[in-house]
């Protein structure tokens, strides 16, 4: 299933996660056809396709390990970051050169993205456990995040303390120790705050006690980043907001996989253009030799066929590269890439991107079902929507091709594709957002003034399918815009 939100006031940020195979290959095809109403004008005329094309930004990464915090604290499992952790410091107390830096540095990154990831799970957990009343499964839940994040920092503070004693305070590694405990703070603070308001509305005398414990986690979180003098204890708020910023970056940069795009495709645009381009020439140059032959030189019968071999080297080389682009759409994809993982070089997904700039009567009947304005019955008297369809054949590579085996990387499970769709164009003809509506008072012979704001619909239906796996997933959303932005998005049904 593809996810949907909206990442600024002009951006889309889509998220698809897929798993990584162990054994065999298999391949998905994301479509993203978006509805642009003809009064933007967003369409051939005014942009080309590679400039469109621009908009889509993507990155890929392994997906965050799914580890519960009791997981995270078990020093049975294997598989936690922080077990391993625990391990490595204690050999580097021992020598120094015991580890490779690298691993122990991955190691950090890895808790705190297991914590950020786990946290965002408790508090969709403690959002339903509202919803639904279940007042002692929330109240158990609170007390036993509480006590797992207070054991997590105690844990993380120690070895800081140990390992202090036997490394250059200004080195890389022993930075790394404090840039994770400090963003594990502002996790857990920001999280301990959210559980809070979550919660409020369920408090009673009983809850009291752990809602209190969770206002006084986050105020002693806060003291203690003061304390350490880390830049995101200073009470300047741009101070704080950037710092997170950068701790956030740093930590997923252990996920980020290195993108490999290919030059193929300009290649072979480049000689499809060559050959366009010797087509025409040759038949410019066929006319002025049939000229010479044929007819004195100079005269008007050799100056016209000379001009008009001219006029259609140019329109041949057009109609060419029209051809080529009808029957050669796979070979012309507009962009050839794969990620390759930091640690093998090797790939874990390729990809192909073609992006097209058409009209409702050329794409699938099912998409345009799914479009259909069904409150509009006069839909057929207005002008066509322009429509951008954006479509990715993904291909995901197995392990066992890549020599790689599971259990060399076990917590590499899962691939996230993360596309940012840029919407600045379909702004820039908008009208401005305010407007001033007057309309009579119900209760009164007077005028009311409202205060209104143009907003603009665009529509985008995204497409998952794998033909061998019989998988076939639409989502539909409205994207409510103005002049300054998204305002709001808006799933809708499908039927």
């Amino acid at each position: 299933m593809i996810d949907l939100r909206r990442h600024s006031s002009r951006h889309l940020e889509t998220k698809l996660i897929l798993p990584i195979p162990e054994t065999r290959k298999y391949e998905r095809e994301i479509h993203y056809y978006l509805f642009s109403p003809p009064q933007l004008y967003v369409n051939r005329s005014m942009y080309s396709e590679e400039h469109i094309l621009h908009k889509f930004q993507s990155h890929g990464r392994y997906s965050s390990p799914e580890i519960t915090l009791e997981e995270l604290l078990d020093d049975g499992n294997s598989l936690s970051p922080l077990s391993i952790l625990k391990q490595y410091t204690q050999e580097l107390l021992i020598d120094l050169n015991a580890v490779q830096e690298r691993n122990v540095i991955h190691e950090l990154q890895t808790v705190v993205n297991s914590v950020r990831h786990e946290t965002k799970a408790c508090l969709k957990d403690c959002k339903d456990m509202v919803k639904l009343g279940m007042h002692d499964d929330l109240n158990a839940t609170l007390m036993n995040w509480h006590e797992s994040a207070s054991a997590l920092l105690k844990i993380l503070r120690g070895m800081i303390s140990e390992i202090q004693k036997k490394v250059d305070p200004e080195s890389r590694l022993f930075l790394a120790y404090l840039w994770t405990d400090e963003a594990v703070s502002l996790i857990c603070e920001k999280h301990a705050i959210d559980l809070y308001m979550a919660s409020a509305s369920m408090g009673n005398e009983e809850d009291k006690q752990i809602l209190g414990k969770l206002m006084q986690f986050s105020r002693d979180e806060l003291e203690y980043r003061s304390k350490m003098e880390y830049p995101s204890g200073s009470t300047n708020a741009e101070t704080v907001q950037y710092r997170k910023a950068v701790l956030k970056k740093w930590t997923q940069s252990s996920l980020y996989l290195v993108p490999n795009i290919s030059k193929w495709p300009k290649r072979v645009s480049e000689i499809l253009a060559g050959i366009a381009a010797a087509v025409a020439m040759a038949f410019a140059l066929l006319t002025t030799i049939f000229a010479e032959e044929t007819f004195i030189k100079n005269s008007l019968q050799w100056a016209l066929i000379v001009i008009i071999g001219y006029v259609f080297k140019d329109r041949i080389k057009e109609w060419l590269r029209l051809f080529f682009n009808a029957v050669l759409p796979k070979m012309m994809a507009d962009e050839i890439s794969s990620f390759l993982s930091p640690k093998t070089n090797k790939k874990i997904c390729s990809s192909r991107i073609k992006l097209k700039i058409t009209n409702p009567d050329e794409i699938p009947a099912p998409v345009r079902e799914i479009r259909r304005d069904k409150n509009n019955p006069f839909r057929d008297m207005l002008p066509q929507e322009d429509v951008i369809h954006y479509v990715r054949n993904l291909t995901m590579h197995p392990l066992s091709k890549q020599g790689m085996a599971r259990d060399r990387f076990p917590r590499e499970n899962h691939f996230t594709l993360v596309t940012r769709i840029r919407l600045d164009d379909f702004l820039k003809e908008m009208d401005d957002p305010n407007d001033v509506v007057f309309r009579m008072d119900p209760d009164a012979d007077e005028l009311d003034q409202l205060n209104s704001e143009r907003v603009y619909h665009l529509h985008l239906v995204m497409r998952e399918y794998s033909k061998k796996e019989g998988l076939e997933l639409y989502t539909h959303y409205t994207v409510v815009l103005n002049k300054s932005g998204i305002v709001r998005l808006e799933q809708m049904p499908l039927s």
